[in-house]
Parts: C-alpha cells; sequence; structure tokens
C-alpha cells in the first residue's frame, strides 16, 4: 500500500490565517492511521522563509507539515509561483 498523499487545502477566504489547515492536515493524518496507512506524503511549498502568495499556498507550506511531525523525503523539480515544492513525509508506523 502506497501513503496517501495531501495534495490540496481549501480555506474560504475570510476564514483563512486562523489556523484551520493545521487541523485538515491533522485530521488528514486521523484518517490514514484509522485505515492502516503506513505513511501520509505531502508536497508543500518549501519556501525560503519568503511571504508565499495565499492562492499559491493552498499546497500547503513546509512549516505547516514540519508542524505536524512531517520530515522532508526528498526534493523535487515542481516549481510553484516561483518557490520549490518538496516531498515531506510522516511514518504511521
Amino acid at each position: 500500500m502506497s501513503p496517501p498523499p495531501v495534495w490540496c487545502f481549501r480555506v474560504r477566504p475570510g476564514r483563512r490565517m486562523r489556523g484551520i489547515v493545521h487541523h485538515l492536515l491533522a485530521g488528514a493524518i486521523a484518517f490514514a492511521r484509522e485505515h492502516s496507512a503506513p505513511a501520509v506524503e505531502g508536497y508543500p511549498v518549501g519556501y525560503r522563509g519568503d511571504k508565499v502568495d495565499l492562492t499559491m499556498a493552498y499546497v500547503g507550506t513546509r512549516a505547516i507539515f514540519e508542524h505536524a511531525g512531517f520530515v522532508k523525503a526528498a526534493d523535487t523539480t515542481s516549481v510553484l509561483a516561483g518557490f520549490p515544492r518538496v516531498l515531506m513525509r510522516l511514518d504511521l508506523r
């Protein structure tokens, strides 16, 4: 079984910047655990401390994934609005 990916977060304008994404990611992790997934992966923007435009942050930021216990597993060749994306992984076993 390959790890389920977290691809995208959708938070309605006016509700952003309230920490909702942290709860959405925690829910995805809990769901994966309940279904015996070996890990969860994400491909967030791995920014270098630069401010990310909210319209480009729908994939999440590396800091959000790190806060949830994910670690960088690999670099990717994907770039979103000038920001590199990285593969982040949380092992559940």
